[in-house]
């Protein structure tokens, strides 16, 4: 049984059967071996993971250790800092609440200040109670005003041109009518604030704003008159001292507070008219404040009526009754222009000279002059004028000095850069003819001294150039030196068309008087300001559309004021009116060319409305928008003639 046994052990069958069961037992293993490998697995990676998470406690708690010791090594580091530094840390805090209390103190000084000057002012014009007149209780003048004027802008000596005279005496005629009726808060910056004093009035107040280094605003204030230093402003100063109106004569608003009525003087659009004379960056500075200025002002005043309509033409979302204009009449500032000083100064130099007067920007086209100077010398030979040339000393002088070596006319023309007024004076005293052959203008200041001084002018038909000269001046084409260099030969010349030139400026010298421009932006600043309580209330001119104005000549006597119109078109309507006061109506008939009327102009200004007009159906009659008044002009018993207003295209007399 054992042999059988041990037979069958050892049989290939038996050792199948083991190597199956072996097999058997091996796959009811595997599952366990799985999961123990597993568990082992599991393990270790927890034992890895905790062991990485303790090295990272262990070195965030090193970088946290380090910078706790690094702070409070900076925190004794401070300490001792302060220590060492109190001394002076001290002072400057004690400086610094100081200015802060000083500025607060400044502040309520001048609230005080401006309340102090309003009853003065109330009580003065008590006192002259029957004394104002009809025109004054109609603009509202039955209190005092608190103007506050942004020259801030203002630059030493003639960096702003010929504005900054021109506000100048604008302002000072502004304060001599309106007396104590209007106070002055003049806001200046600390390189112009010595200029300013100068024009402010005793009750006037004036407010440092802006300091310009290297000129320092620590004297501002040690005056008689009230001063104050608010280095920086804040935000609504206005509104704070309770200002009434805010005018800013150079265009620029950022002292404007909604609710406080704003009058912005623009000069010109020259960006837009003659882009390629300015910089991208002074382009793009005009053309921001202008649009804020559009923006935020109550009344826009432009300094001439192309001025006015170039603005029209360039931003036609622009309201046109928020613009007017008042020229800048202020020759008479340089002093005496008798005709015996004149020929006496003139006769004591060897020969007369051309005199430019103007900045040395790039549309004052001082490179055309030059070019035609130098063609003019060729065909005048030894009997040519000198050239003068005064100006406000920048790099550009070099160049065209250059330009001047190079045409070989260098010692015939004089650079004589910035003068001052008396210097002023005694050049146009001596100088021939004035020449003028700018591009773009928003007045033209030159041409009114040119006339004050009896002087003949040569000067282009661009913009306001022409509305100034009229037909008191020899007519050039800028851009040509050859248009240029004929008019100073017939100038320099003829004799007898020099003295025409000059009787003729003499009587358009008529229609520009400080006095009128003053009168005026003095209205606009009522007309601002007004409120429903103020009475009597201007002329209403409703359903009149105001489609020119003009001023007139400054006479008492009896002149004849002739209107020509264009033959074309339908019949119309046409009213004038002196100052906003209803002088005649006029039907304007088919066809019909001109209308006359006599006044005594006294120069007011002169407004031709389109009047309201009907058909039979008693349906009103839409009118063309551009009116049919071509010419203006104004005569007098002693056969002088001015020219008011001409429409018609320019004839050059080159």
């Amino acid at each position: 049984m054992k042999d059988s046994l041990k037979m069958l052990r050892g049989s290939p069958v038996a050792e199948r059967l083991r190597s199956e069961v072996r097999r058997r037992k091996l796959l009811l293993d595997r599952p366990h071996q799985m999961r123990r490998r597993a568990s082992d697995s599991s393990l270790q990676a927890v034992r890895t993971k905790r062991l990485r998470f303790l090295r990272a406690i262990r070195r965030t708690q090193g970088a946290v250790n380090e910078a706790i010791i690094s702070a409070v090594r900076a925190l004794l580091d401070t300490n001792t800092w302060l220590r060492e530094n109190l001394t002076v840390l001290r002072p400057r805090l004690s400086d610094q609440t100081n200015e802060a209390a000083k500025h607060q103190r400044q502040l309520t000084d001048l609230r005080h200040n401006i309340r102090e000057v309003r009853r003065q002012a109330a009580a003065q014009q008590q006192a002259y109670g029957p004394h104002v007149s009809a025109m004054e209780r109609a603009r509202g003048a039955s209190r005092p005003i608190v103007v506050a004027v942004d020259l801030v802008p203002l630059l030493p000596g003639g960096e702003n041109g010929g504005l900054k005279p021109g506000v100048f005496s604008l302002l000072k005629e502004l304060a001599r009518q309106a007396d104590s009726s209007v106070v002055f808060v003049f806001l200046t910056s600390s390189v112009s604030h010595g200029e300013v004093r100068q024009i402010a009035r005793p009750n006037d107040i004036l407010i440092c704003a802006l300091e310009n280094k290297p000129h320092a605003a620590d004297g501002i204030g040690q005056a008689e008159c009230a001063e104050f230093n608010l280095i920086p402003p804040p935000r609504e100063l206005l509104r704070i001292i309770d200002v009434d109106l805010l005018y800013c004569p150079f265009g620029m608003t950022p002292f404007h507070v909604p609710g406080i009525p704003t009058i912005a003087l623009i000069a010109d659009v020259l960006h837009r008219d003659y882009p390629f004379t300015l910089t991208e960056r002074q382009i793009s500075e005009r053309e921001g404040y202008i649009q804020e200025t559009i923006r935020v002002a109550t009344k826009i005043q432009c300094i001439s009526r192309s001025g006015m309509e170039r603005m029209l033409a360039n931003y036609n979302k622009i309201e046109g009754t928020k613009l007017f204009y008042t020229y800048l009449p202020i020759h008479l500032r340089l002093g005496d222009s008798s005709n015996t000083a004149n020929n006496q100064a003139k006769e004591s130099l060897p020969r007369p000279f051309f005199f430019y007067p103007a900045n040395l920007w790039v549309h004052k086209n001082h490179e055309i002059l030059l070019l035609g100077y130098a063609r003019y010398r060729e065909q005048a030979g030894g009997a040519a004028w000198d050239l003068l040339l005064t100006f406000h000393e920048e790099p550009r002088a070099a160049e065209l000095k250059s330009l001047a070596r190079t045409l070989g006319i260098s010692e015939y023309v004089r650079f004589a850069g910035f003068v001052c007024e008396r210097k002023l004076h005694n050049i146009w005293q001596t100088a021939g003819a004035l020449v003028f052959p700018s591009l773009h203008e928003g007045f033209g200041i030159p041409l009114l001294e040119a006339m004050h001084y009896g002087m003949p002018i040569i000067t282009s038909a661009e913009f306001s150039l022409k509305e100034v000269a009229g037909d008191a001046c020899y007519l050039i084409d800028p851009r040509k030196p050859s248009s240029l260099a004929n008019a100073l030969l017939q100038i320099s010349s003829n004799a007898e068309l020099r003295a025409e030139l000059v009787r003729r400026g003499r009587e358009r010298l008529m229609l520009f008087d400080l006095k009128i421009a003053a009168r005026i932006l003095l209205d606009q600043f009522y007309s601002a300001i007004r409120t429903e309580e103020d009475f009597p209330r201007r002329p209403d001119c409703a359903g009149q559309t105001a489609i020119l104005t003009s001023p007139t000549p400054a006479s008492e006597e009896r002149w004849q004021i002739e209107i020509a119109c264009c033959r074309a078109g339908s019949p119309q309507k046409l009213s004038v009116y002196l100052d906003d006061s209803p002088y005649g109506t006029f039907h304007r008939g088919d066809g019909e060319e001109a209308f006359s009327f006599v006044c005594r102009p006294q120069g007011r200004i002169l407004s031709v409305r389109r009047g309201r007009s009907t058909n039979s159906n008693g349906a009103e009659q839409s009118h063309s928008s551009d009116h049919p008044v071509t010419r203006i002009v104004a005569h007098d018993l002693h056969g002088r003639r001015i020219i008011l207003y001409e429409k018609a295209a320019t004839l050059f007399n080159a």
